[in-house]
């Protein structure tokens, strides 16, 4: 009577993930016309009877298309990238979400990049988006100009780039704007028209900040009355909360405060109720952005709206017509967005 063996166990056989080829053989077709199928090949000598064996096959057997090798093959990633300075404020997800959500439709995975408005960062992502990690891009800079953007890109990445201001346009750039200019000249006079003489912007500089704070001045300037900047160092909440701060440890005489963005308005509003202040009794206050919490203050925020998700679907399917549409050759156009005043307690 033979003992029995000892020792290791044979290994279990790896599943083996079907392949084209598998499909070929179970529908009695051609490799290359399995290929045209599910590869979406367009237009196609395969007959829709043939295209249906071949899509029902696929499914009984499980195929998952390997898109590593069709990368490859077509040296495309099918990912798109969003550039953007500050992803814990409240515009930016709400437009990456817009972008991503035309972008899944499309067949294309979304990529993020956070650069925090932060030069080294922003060159950074250049030097990432000349890697060639992704077919186009949404990108958002405070620092990095048109010709540094075309030289990393060198023409291998579609780009829409969001701008404060409408720009004369690029050979190979779209580019998204609102009027930042108009928008904030629009507020302004819609506090003046309130009776408000002593107004204060409390802005920052960097991004659209300098746009918003031109169309203030403007308002001001035609009424004839004297403006009034706070500077914030950027564009958070503790940032609004510390210029505003600042300003009334001092000879503050103000009634209205218009912030260059809703977070730095956030800000100023818990400044001025540490200070004692009411809103808009006493302080008036008024934002930019009209970010999803801007409704919920107590007083509810009077702001500038604009429709970050809609840009956001709109300048994916910029990039997705440039990559698989009529648009490759075509050369950059500039699109102007709508804002809107949103009138609510605080002001």
């Amino acid at each position: 009577m033979k003992k029995p063996t000892t020792g290791t166990p044979a290994p279990a056989v790896a599943l083996r993930r079907p392949t084209q080829r598998d499909i070929a053989v179970a529908t009695g077709l051609s490799q290359t016309a399995v290929s045209l199928v599910l590869n979406g090949v367009e237009p196609s000598t395969v007959s829709e009877e043939a295209r249906e064996r071949i899509r029902q096959a696929a499914q009984r057997l499980g195929y998952v298309p390997n898109r590593m090798a069709r990368n490859l093959q077509s040296a495309r990633t099918r990912t798109l990238a969003c550039i953007v300075p500050d992803i814990t404020n409240p515009t930016y997800p709400a437009l990456v979400r817009g972008f991503q959500s035309t972008a899944d439709a499309a067949g294309y995975d979304t990529m993020i990049f956070d650069t925090d408005g932060a030069p080294e960062r922003e060159h950074r992502a250049l030097q990432w988006l000349s890697q060639g990690h992704v077919d186009g891009v949404m990108a958002v800079f405070f620092h990095v100009d048109e010709a540094e953007l075309l030289k990393a890109v060198r023409g291998r990445v579609a780009v829409v780039q969001m701008e404060s201001q409408a720009h004369k346009p690029s050979r190979d750039i779209d580019k998204i704007y609102i009027d930042n200019a108009a928008a904030a000249q629009a507020m302004t006079q819609a506090l003046i028209d309130k009776g408000h003489q002593r107004i204060a912007m409390l802005s920052c500089p960097l991004g659209p900040g300098a746009e918003r704070q031109r169309g203030f001045h403007a308002a001001m300037q035609k009424a004839g009355l004297e403006p009034c900047v706070i500077a914030a160092d950027d564009f958070t909440q503790d940032a609004g909360a510390r210029a505003m701060a600042a300003e009334l440890a001092g000879q503050f005489r103000c009634s209205a405060v218009f912030a260059a963005n809703d977070l730095l308005a956030i800000g100023a509003m818990g400044a001025l109720r540490a200070a004692g202040k009411r809103i808009p009794d006493d302080v008036a206050v008024a934002g930019f952005d009209d970010i999803p919490s801007a409704q919920l203050l107590q007083p509810a925020l009077t702001t500038v709206r604009r429709s970050e998700q809609a840009i956001g679907r709109f300048a994916a399917e910029l990039l997705i017509a440039r990559l698989d549409g009529p648009d490759a050759d075509r050369p950059g156009r500039g699109f102007e967005q709508p804002f809107q005043l949103v009138l609510r307690d605080s002001a």
